[in-house]
């Protein structure tokens, strides 16, 4: 039997994804500092995240 809620329960977050989603929601809020450690992988992510809003043509509708 299928158990629904294993489908739509929580799930394990992935740092990353969150980090590329902070930059880019601090791209829209006017924050230009990352929170991680300068060089880590998680600042990449935030860097990735904000960069890619930068280049967006509307970053506010398109953020996660």
């Amino acid at each position: 039997m299928l158990d629904i809620m294993k489908l739509v329960g929580p799930t394990a977050t992935n740092a990353e994804w969150e980090a590329d989603k902070a930059g880019w929601r601090a791209f829209v809020f006017g924050n230009t500092a990352s929170g991680f450690r300068a060089g880590s992988r998680l600042d990449r992510a935030w860097r990735r995240g904000y960069e890619a809003a930068a280049r967006s043509d509307e970053p506010a509708a398109l953020m996660l």
